[in-house]
């Protein structure tokens, strides 16, 4: 089928499209330049068929109140159920027009908003659940959908769910690529992330307050104190081009089997203070160039409390310890607001998490715990 230039160009934007936004936009612009259309709608992904991402063109001044009641009363689910895996729906064929007066979905909103037809793209995942649908309304002016038109539907499907599909596995890789993130950004060892050019491109909390006290030392830098720099001591440095001219030579003359990823660094003048460098070679088919991985091994603590109180600390967020740092000096929850430009409610939740977290009941017992690291 020849496609029109306005359709051709909204394909084109459909299989660019990264996010939600852009997937919605992509599906309008391609069911508007495909057939005349009133409203669309679009809802994916599905618990059972209410929608996690949902959007419409119709005005609507309470979304949240419309939808759910949108979804209760819609002839949807009960479509799906006699049309189980079906690729498009056109509402008619199931709900002729003699049946619609008094059904709560054609009272509540087909009638207010002026539309009196609609029809779809159904999509489902490779075991057989409803994903979401692209629909379209019609008024009763611009007619039914006709049997050509549901030939058009079936036509662009497969490319309309080419699409979907790409972005749910999309989103399935950001949401576990975040949930890894915030798993190693609240580890308690400190981890850099290093890429080809030797930038520091990623830091978990306990790694950013660690590389003060590396560039420092341990005396001048406390160790949760934050370090915002994003370039590499020269001693760290050094040894990451060490591993990168050691990865070049073993590609050129096809040694990589041997070639040694880790080095080992001591502090120059803190003993026990090590950083372990690791080169990581490129994914195939993901990536082009190695990267880095720093971690540290900070000296145990001079004496028992205070390694207690640092593990205690490093169970933190950066801003819950912002703030318990404040507290422990006496700053009470007004001023604690205007120093860190945050609502008194979120001071009140960060002290809650920092009390459940140190294991203590109230604000009085933050002041000794940070006194037992001035003392260590």
């Amino acid at each position: 089928m020849p496609y029109s230039e306005n359709t051709h160009t909204a394909l084109i934007a459909l299989q660019r499209a990264l996010t939600p936004e852009e997937l919605w936009q992509a599906a309008n612009q391609l069911l508007r330049s495909a057939m005349p259309v009133y409203h669309v709608l679009i809802g994916l992904p599905c618990l059972g068929t209410m929608p996690v991402f949902l959007r419409t063109t119709l005005p609507v001044p309470d979304p949240d109140t419309y939808f759910v009641r949108l979804n209760a009363v819609a002839p949807l689910a009960d479509h799906l159920a006699r049309n189980p895996g079906v690729t498009t729906l056109r509402m008619s064929d199931g709900l002729p027009l003699a049946a619609l007066p008094g059904l709560p979905f054609y009272e509540e909103f087909m009638k207010p908003e002026g539309w009196l037809y609609s029809a779809g793209m159904i999509f489902w995942s490779s075991s057989g659940e409803f994903i979401g649908q692209l629909s379209l309304i019609r008024t009763e002016a611009q007619g039914d959908i006709t049997d050509e038109e549901m030939g058009v539907l079936r036509l662009l499907h497969p490319l309309a769910n080419a699409a979907v599909e790409r972005l749910l596995a999309s989103e399935k890789r950001a949401a576990a690529h975040t949930s890894l993130e915030h798993t190693v950004h609240s580890l308690p060892i400190p981890m850099l992330g290093v890429d080809w050019d030797l930038a520091i491109n990623y830091s978990n909390v306990a790694a950013r307050e660690t590389i003060s006290a590396w560039r420092h030392g341990l005396q001048s830098s406390r160790v949760f104190k934050t370090d915002v720099s994003k370039k590499l001591p020269a001693d760290l440095l050094a040894a990451c081009n060490e591993l990168k001219t050691a990865w070049q030579g073993a590609v050129q003359t096809h040694t990589l089997a041997s070639l040694q990823h880790i080095r080992l660094l001591n502090h120059d003048t803190e003993t026990g203070f090590q950083a372990t460098v690791q080169l990581i070679e490129p994914v195939p088919g993901r990536s082009l160039q190695p990267s880095f991985v720093i971690q540290f091994s900070p000296p145990p603590s001079d004496t028992p409390e205070a390694g207690r109180v640092l593990e205690k600390l490093s169970k933190l967020t950066t801003s819950e310890r912002e703030v318990a740092r404040l507290a422990a000096a006496g700053d009470n929850n007004a001023e604690i607001v205007r120093k860190l430009s945050v609502s008194e409610s979120t001071v009140r939740t960060h002290l809650r998490n920092i009390f459940r977290k140190l294991g203590i009941t109230s604000r009085g017992k933050l002041a000794p715990l940070y006194r037992s690291l001035e003392a260590s």
